[in-house]
Formats: structure tokens, C-alpha cells, sequence
């Protein structure tokens, strides 16, 4: 549970990035940046996001803070990524329900078949 918590979060960030970015010149710095890194959980995020390849993180002198955040080579392929393995597990599943009924269908058209 904590893996699609923590894909949600990053997706959020990613997008309130990539607004940022549209608007900044595709550069997240100073106190905006400071920003997204105030709490832990922000933090850590961000290092994740950087660990996928979605930003580039620049920090001052061993900080753990980021003081400009870039995009990164993968940012606009994550999003496309991910929704399409979301998209894919729900025609699976839809898949599955609809082979599952029609099985038994079948099976019950055998059955009331006269045999000869």
C-alpha cells in the first residue's frame, strides 16, 4: 500500500512541477524549491522522483535540500508510463470478469444441449 501512496505523491509533485517549469523556464529555484523539500515526506519524494530520472536535484554544500530542481530526461514519459499500466490492469481485470461469465455461459449452453 505504501508503493501506490508513495506513485500518487510523486504524480502530484510531477505535476505541480511541470506547471512550474511551463511557467519558469523549465527551472524550480530558490525559495519555491525550498519548498517542495519542507517536510520529510516532500523530501523524500523528490529523491524518488530524482531516482527515476523525472528531475534533476542541484543542492548547496552536502545539504539535502535542493536549491533548484530541474527536469529531469524522463519526466514527460513517467506520466505516460504509468497510466497506461493503469489502463492495462483495468482492461485485465474487465478482461478477466468478461472470459469468467462467458465461460460459464458456454458451459451451461453445453450442458442444456440434447445429446444424441
Amino acid at each position: 500500500m505504501n508503493g501506490i501512496i508513495m506513485r500518487i505523491r510523486m504524480r502530484i509533485c510531477l505535476r505541480a512541477l511541470e506547471d512550474i517549469w511551463y511557467d519558469n523556464n523549465d527551472t524550480v529555484a530558490g525559495e519555491a524549491a525550498l519548498g517542495f523539500s519542507d517536510t520529510k515526506a516532500k523530501l523524500k519524494v523528490l529523491k524518488s522522483l530524482e531516482a527515476a530520472g523525472c528531475v534533476a536535484l542541484s543542492c548547496h554544500d552536502n545539504s539535502n535540500r535542493p536549491y533548484a530542481i530541474r527536469p529531469g530526461g524522463k519526466s514527460s514519459l513517467y506520466a505516460l508510463e504509468r497510466s497506461e499500466l493503469w489502463l492495462n490492469r483495468i482492461i485485465s481485470f474487465i478482461a478477466g470478469i468478461l472470459t469468467t461469465v462467458a465461460a460459464d455461459y458456454i458451459i451451461w449452453l453445453l450442458q442444456s444441449m440434447p445429446s444424441k
